[in-house]
């Protein structure tokens, strides 16, 4: 019994070593350089209950990137979300969907970890440090009463 339990623990233990250099929460104390290699615009407006990609481009070699992912919570979930994403037409994106991910409020950052070692992550302030977009989806009707000239 301890034969097959003493491997278990050494594959638990590096397989956890590994995902604690890349959860959300590690990630969110780390300081990242302020390189331009991510490039995101949040959409604007974002109206609630629809649909968005939530996209952005890099200039990356694709051959020296291990993952790219986004890490994404509205205030329903507690924890971020990791969602991997795979190059489509030039970019990479992930399709929110407030059906499948229902809140008021969505919570997000894009991480692109590298083969090397190196990480960047986007968006970070002038200290290094992740400051995830944060947007709260607006009425389509008030946003356009608001804007249209009386």
């Amino acid at each position: 019994m301890i034969r097959w339990f003493i491997p278990f623990l050494f594959m638990t233990v590096s397989v956890c070593g590994q995902e604690a250099e890349t959860d959300a929460e590690s990630l969110l104390k780390r300081k990242f350089s302020s390189t331009t290699k991510l490039l995101h615009k949040p959409p604007r407006p974002f109206f609630q209950g629809r649909p968005y990609n939530l996209e952005f481009f890099s200039d990356l070699p694709k051959d020296s990137v291990e993952t790219l992912a986004l890490f994404f919570k509205t205030e329903a979930n507690l924890e971020y979300w990791e969602v991997p994403l795979e190059p489509y037409r030039g970019r990479y994106r992930f399709r929110y969907d407030p059906k499948l991910h229902p809140g008021e409020e969505i919570t997000y950052f894009f991480v692109a970890v590298m083969k090397n070692a190196g990480i960047y992550a986007v968006p970070v302030n002038g200290d290094g440090k992740l400051a995830p977009y944060y947007i709260r989806p607006v009425d389509p009707i008030k946003y356009y009463e608001s804007i249209t000239p009386k």
